[in-house]
């Protein structure tokens, strides 16, 4: 089987232009369509297209359309940056393994994390904690690991953490 390759961007524009083009009324049986350029610049990506519509009386109604993609980086400052959402977590239950971020629970919900299975940490200033409620929160993005450096290790994983998704399925 081969493996599925994304569509390019260009490609991904062209048919951002058919879907639009099917929308568009069509008054005759007579249409034409055309690329006119495609530009691409740094992180912006654009096409530009004409749809004709041939009219009863000879003349045509001329859509031009322009689709832009830009692309751009989120580094989730809200959550990992100075005042951020993870500024809240209880330092003593933050475990940072391979630049993913989780949180040891309480233990006391009707749901635990992971499924309540047991995980065995070893924290680098020596701690050792087992818990059967740890909570995933996210890999940190690099712009913020020095604020969120890796302080454990898993001793004992029950479970592959990063193999973990609805269709996987234990043996």
């Amino acid at each position: 089987m081969s493996e599925r390759k994304e569509p390019s961007i260009k490609s991904a524009l062209w048919a951002g232009v058919l879907a639009i083009v099917d929308k568009l009324p069509k008054e005759t049986g007579n249409t034409a369509r055309s690329i006119g350029k495609f530009t691409q610049d740094g992180a912006s990506s654009s096409v530009h297209a004409t749809y004709e519509i041939e009219q009863p009386d000879g003349s045509s109604k001329v859509y031009t359309l322009t689709l832009t993609v830009e692309e751009s980086r989120d580094d989730h400052d809200g959550r990992w940056g100075p005042g951020g959402r993870r500024d809240q977590d209880d330092l003593t239950k933050r475990v940072v393994v391979d630049n993913v971020h989780y949180l040891i629970g309480d233990g006391k919900g009707s749901f635990q994390g992971f499924g309540g299975r047991r995980v065995d940490i070893e924290f680098f200033d020596g701690r050792k904690v087992t818990t059967t409620d740890l909570w995933h929160q996210g890999t940190v993005p690099p712009k913020w690991r020095h604020r969120f450096p890796n302080n454990a290790r898993f001793v004992q994983r029950e479970i592959d953490f990063t193999a973990l998704s609805p269709t996987s399925s234990e043996s």
